[in-house]
């Protein structure tokens, strides 16, 4: 008994030194605690395609607590993004040639900037995908449509066009936040 007591409490201070003191922040510098995020520019005409991506942006950033999220003026560092393009094209046909599926590309531009340091942390390209059918109810197509591994669930549904919108923006912010991770 003793002995199963013991092996508990150095596994319990193995844990408290080791995982308990885990960050998320990566290979962050050590000034950065705190981001800037504004609102996404819209180079496309997508309307509200800024407002998605923003809102998905900050969603992210705040659920995974890496950074605080603040004003620009109280901010050690700034992300930019921008949307450069999106573009429709097929992806699939039946064999009678019709469009079965389309993809949506999302093209950004993405920079983060030290502000204490008055200099770029990094400037890059990202670009992510969703698909979406021609038409009709994304609810019941048997498609994953928002790549979240559920087939037809509850949130799924509306404009199918929007929703493999959603879903690209969705891959880009979480490419965004694992470069933010990663710097340095």
């Amino acid at each position: 008994m003793a002995l199963t007591r013991n092996s508990l409490l150095i596994g319990f201070g193995l844990w408290l030194t080791g995982c308990g003191l885990y960050s998320f922040r990566g290979n962050l510098p050590s000034h950065i605690n705190s981001v800037a995020v504004g609102s996404v520019v819209n180079q496309t005409s997508e309307y509200l395609l800024d407002d998605m991506a923003t809102e998905l942006i900050l969603d992210l950033f705040f659920s995974e607590n890496v950074l605080q999220v603040t004003d620009l003026d109280q901010a050690d560092s700034d992300l930019q993004v921008t949307i450069m393009r999106v573009t429709d094209k097929p992806a699939t046909f039946t064999a009678g040639e019709t469009v079965e599926e389309w993809r949506i590309d999302i093209h950004t531009t993405v920079v983060w900037y030290d502000i204490t340091k008055n200099r770029p942390l990094f400037e890059q390209n990202f670009s992510a995908f969703g698909y979406y059918p021609p038409g009709g109810d994304i609810g019941n197509d048997n498609v994953d449509n928002d790549g979240d591994g559920e087939v037809d669930e509850e949130d799924e549904f509306g404009d199918p066009r929007e929703i493999a919108l959603r879903t690209a923006i969705r891959k880009i912010s979480e490419d965004i936040l694992n470069a933010v991770i990663s710097t340095w």
